[in-house]
This record gives structure tokens, sequence and C-alpha cells, in this order.
């Protein structure tokens, strides 16, 4: 049977009542060894005993959570704007190639988004899966003269960029946030 209430309040709860149990033990061994003075004595160690728990509880929690969410990220930030920057790259120039408008690109600037575009997917740190969508995308723009194949290859290429993002965090079959 499960548990109405959530894990870490249950930690907090079992925490909070060994710490009780803490004080009241000390306390009452204080209260046997010297009455009066003994029983306040008891009780500060008691209490400070109480209070060491609760830190070390708190350091392992924020611990664990920090862990937790190492493992779920993924990515390094670099490798992040290096993927951006060719999405970008790759996007202006098929926006040259297959301009809304006709004629509305000269034949100077499609060559320098060609050329920015190639320099972009050919950095060092830029994580595999998008280098390869990079280099299909560029291919497809180059060769053809599809314009909806050309968006779908760089739809590809949007979706690697955004799987390579550290906060993109990916659920089994949840879906992705």
């Amino acid at each position: 049977m499960r548990s109405p209430f959530p894990p870490g309040s249950l930690l907090y709860a079992v925490g909070g009542l060994s710490g009780m149990c803490v004080m009241v033990m000390g306390a009452g061994a204080g209260f046997l060894v010297d009455r009066w003075w003994g029983l306040g004595t008891g009780l500060v160690l008691g209490v400070g005993l109480f209070l060491l728990i609760v830190r070390a509880t708190v350091l392992l929690c924020s611990l664990q959570t920090r862990q937790t969410l190492q493992s779920l990220t993924k990515g390094d930030p670099a490798g992040e704007v290096a993927a951006h920057m060719v999405l970008h790259a790759v996007s202006l120039y098929q926006a040259a190639v297959f301009p809304l408008r006709p004629g509305g690109v000269s034949a100077q600037e499609r060559d320098l988004r060609r050329l920015i575009a190639y320099r972009a997917a050919a950095r060092e740190r830029l994580p595999q899966p998008v280098r390869v969508s990079a280099a299909e995308a560029l291919e497809v723009i180059e060769q053809s003269q599809d314009a909806k194949r050309a968006q779908a290859a760089v739809w590809i290429l949007n979706e690697a960029v955004r799987d390579c993002r550290p906060g993109f965090i990916s659920l089994h079959d949840d879906g992705a946030s």
C-alpha cells in the first residue's frame, strides 16, 4: 500500500520525531545525573544534537536534489550556443535560397549567407547530431528546388538542436518539457 504523503514529508516527520526523542532522552539522562541542572544541560545538548541532525538532513536533501537535476540534464552550454548559431545561420541561408518575393535576395547576399552557414556547421564544439543534421539540411538546400523539402530538413535540424539543450529534460513516455 502506498503512503498518501510525499516521501519528503515523511523524511521530515521522521527527522522531527527522532530529534524530539533525542531531546527527551538527553533531558531524562541529565535529570537522572543531577536533577534540575542536569535537566537543563541535557535539554540544551538534545536541542544541539537535534539541530545537527536537521542540518545534516537538509544538506543530504540538497545534494540529492542537485544530483537528480544533473542526471536529468545533458549537454554543455558551449555546444548549445554553437547549435543555435548553426540553426540560425542555416535558416537565414534557407531564406536566401527560397525568398518570399522573387528577386528579394541578391546573389551576393545569398553567397554570403551560404558561407556563414557552412562555417557555422564546421565549428568544433558542435554536438555530433547537430553537425549531421546541419550537413543534411545544407545539402538539401543546395541541391533541391523544393522549398517544402528544405523546410523539413531545417525542422529536423531544429529538433536536433532542441535535443542538445542542457535544460531539455527528456521524459520516457510523457513527452518532453
